[in-house]
């Protein structure tokens, strides 16, 4: 009896024992799983996460750029000789700019001439003039425009390199540069259109549509919109090489009622104007004559100081 009720007692151990068993059995496989399945997640995240990283550090967005920008060095000194190898570089690189080599190449292009205004400009007034002057140099202006206009006045396209050293924003040209050279690039077009090719600025209006970067080619097509008597309208555009329109500008410029008491034969020798235009340089001790530069670009220099 006593034998019969042990084994009883034992039966029921066991029966108990059973499912307490298998749930641990149960349990016991199912942390390793979990465990190796988040280790699987966390394994392909961070290799997503790395790729992610190392991707966008080689091919940075452009917002990238605006946000956290790279910091440039100084610019050099205009002396140095890695900065005339600089400037050297970027003269290569502007006549050979596929914009620049099409243009030339276009039907029309009996009409048009090039040259290189800053060059005409003379010493004593260079050092005293902001953009052939004072921004002149390795980072900033470093080589002088290059100027494709119509014969008529209509129209001209000027390429201009912008260095890293006219920033506003880390890395974006100041828009109060631009609006100088819109200023600069609108007047030229305009004062040849007025009678006595002098002219002031009586209204620039000017719509930012991108940043411009710095340490690009960028060039500012200008058009003739309306000339009647002592005032011109004309319109421009600064573009980058791939055609992106980046600013959009209009302006009036008016010429002064004292014009006529001034000699505008130097402000026409320094923009460039041809002895053939359509109203040539009476020559003189001032006048100009054409002279070929580099990729065939012909500019206008004194004849006494070639």
């Amino acid at each position: 009896m006593f034998a019969s009720s042990f084994r009883r007692h034992l039966g029921s151990v066991a029966r108990n024992a059973r499912p307490s068993s298998v749930r641990w059995s149960s349990t016991s496989t199912s942390p390793p799983t979990n465990v190796w399945r988040r280790l699987r997640l966390l394994g392909g995240a961070s290799a997503i996460a790395a790729t992610s990283y190392y991707l966008g550090a080689l091919y940075p967005p452009e917002f990238a750029h605006l946000l956290s920008p790279r910091t440039a060095p100084a610019p050099l000194h205009p002396d140095d000789p890695a900065a005339l190898a600089h400037i050297a570089e970027l003269e290569e690189q502007l006549q050979h700019l596929p914009v620049l080599e099409a243009h030339r190449q276009r039907e029309d292009k009996d009409q048009w001439y090039e040259t290189r205004p800053y060059l005409n400009l003379p010493e004593e007034r260079r050092v005293n003039s902001l953009t052939a002057g004072t921004l002149k140099g390795p980072g900033k202006l470093a080589i002088p425009p290059l100027v494709r206009s119509r014969h008529d006045a209509a129209e001209s396209w000027i390429f201009i390199h912008v260095g890293r050293a006219l920033c506003g924003h880390e890395g974006v040209i100041h828009g109060g540069l631009l609006a100088t050279l819109l200023d600069e690039s609108l007047a030229r077009v305009a004062l040849l259109n007025l009678p006595e090719k002098v002219g002031v600025t009586a209204n620039l209006n000017i719509n930012y549509k991108a940043p411009t970067r710095a340490d690009q080619f960028i060039v500012i097509k200008s058009k003739l919109d309306e000339a009647k008597g002592r005032k011109a309208r004309v319109s421009g555009t600064v573009e980058d090489m791939a055609g992106n329109v980046l600013v959009e500008a209009n302006a009036l410029f008016v010429q002064p009622r004292y014009a006529k008491l001034l000699n505008s034969t130097a402000v026409r020798h320094m923009l460039g104007e041809p002895s053939h235009s359509k109203e040539p340089i009476t020559p003189g001790t001032v006048a100009p004559v054409p002279v070929k530069l580099p990729g065939g670009a012909q500019t206008l220099v004194d004849s006494k100081n070639p």
